[in-house]
């Protein structure tokens, strides 16, 4: 373990983390320990102040990382925690075969909400625990109405399993409703896209990156993977990582023809497609992290990866693509989000055909019933008429 020499000008401060505590060993060793409820306290091996006397960003990083529950190769031994807590079940849950089955994606992720809402409550008993308390917990956080939601579904997938595992008899989660009502990603628009286009020619990794989405509609944890051994003859295989632990799943998609342009522009011999600027492999954050800048310099603020993808489902919905369609297209294991698509692209084509309709009547309904004669001629008749009776 390494050691952090004594800096004096930290000894009268207090240490501006939360659950973060500093002492002195008896060889004048300063050691800063993090210990968070339900959990046992776990030593920071960052240096604390630089030669400057800041907080280093090392240490910054390293106190996130264990708050959101990853402490390296250290795991938590089941032993050292109170049975029957809420800490206990969450490390219960992580050695237990439903979650082990997840993606390394998503037990990440479940593991960073779930280690975040054990820092508050790991120490309580988890069969006290009632639809109240979940709640509670919701609103806690409604400044971000979707981590909110999502705490709510992770904490319902945990007592589900909790429940077959005969751990549970009930799910306190169960009935707690949704505060995030938002549409989610903007899709993009036939206009935005083009001016993404006009923004970045073909050959540059921003243009290869939209087509890649745009035309191929994958999730950006697959996209960045992507390479020249997925590309078999005209069309691009691979497995999409969510999902993998659950079922065998493989996609062949077809490489259109802007997609193919954008391909056959590619310099670069590293093995994915996209590359960041130091010739390396994108991760899936990064590179929503870089569309975002892309965006944003072409004026784009609304736009990202995760809306391209929309728009891909958009436009096949729209031209007529079914629900069984979208599904194997975009690796969707129930009908539930392709029905969303398939339904707004029929409504639209409805809407359409209803104001084609009455185009035609009012078209109709605008032609006189007879020719319509010249103002002249009905005058020079009215004349005549006149002239015959006079004489």
């Amino acid at each position: 373990m390494a050691k952090t020499r004594l800096i004096t000008r930290s000894g009268s401060q207090r240490v501006p983390f939360k659950y973060c505590s500093r002492d002195i060993d008896r060889h004048g060793n300063e050691r800063f320990y993090l210990r968070l409820p339900g959990m046992p306290k776990y030593r920071m091996t960052s240096a604390y102040l630089d030669e400057a006397g800041s907080i280093t960003q090392a240490f910054t990083e390293e106190y996130h990382r264990v708050l959101a529950g990853d402490r390296g190769e250290k795991t938590v031994p089941i032993s050292r925690l109170e049975p029957g807590s809420v800490r206990w079940l969450v490390e219960t849950y992580y050695r237990s075969k439903a979650f082990q089955s997840q993606s390394p994606a998503t037990q990440k992720d479940k593991k960073s909400v779930l280690n975040r809402y054990c820092a508050n409550v790991g120490e309580l008993p988890f069969k006290k625990i009632r639809k109240s308390d979940i709640e509670a917990s919701q609103m806690k956080r409604s400044d971000t109405p979707g981590a909110a939601d999502k705490l709510v579904k992770y904490l319902k997938a945990l007592f589900n399993w909790a429940i077959t595992a005969d751990l549970a008899t009930f799910n306190p989660a169960n009935g707690v409703t949704k505060i995030h009502n938002s549409p989610g990603f903007h899709t993009w628009s036939e206009a935005e896209v083009a001016r993404f286009r006009a923004a970045y020619p073909v050959g540059s990794m921003a243009r290869l990156a939209m087509e890649l989405m745009l035309n191929l509609g994958v999730r950006r944890s697959d996209l960045v993977k992507l390479g020249w051994r997925n590309l078999t003859g005209n069309r691009i295989e691979f497995s999409p990582e969510k999902g993998a632990g659950k079922y065998t799943q493989s996609l062949s998609l077809p490489v259109t023809d802007e997609l193919r342009e954008v391909l056959d522009a590619i310099t670069h011999d590293q093995p994915t497609f996209l590359i960041t600027e130091y010739g390396k492999a994108f991760t899936g954050n990064g590179f929503g992290n870089k569309m975002r800048q892309w965006c944003n310099d072409a004026d784009l603020p609304e736009c990202s990866a995760h809306g391209l993808r929309k728009a891909s489902a958009t436009i096949l919905a729209e031209a007529g693509a079914t629900e069984h369609q979208l599904m194997a297209i975009f690796g969707w294991s129930d009908s539930k989000m392709a029905q969303h698509y398939t339904k707004a692209a029929q409504s639209k084509r409805i809407i359409d055909a209803g104001f084609e309709r009455r185009k035609t009547y009012v078209a109709h309904k605008n032609v006189p019933l007879s020719p319509v004669r010249d103002s002249g001629e009905a005058n020079q008749g009215k004349n005549d008429e006149k002239t015959t009776s006079e004489e």
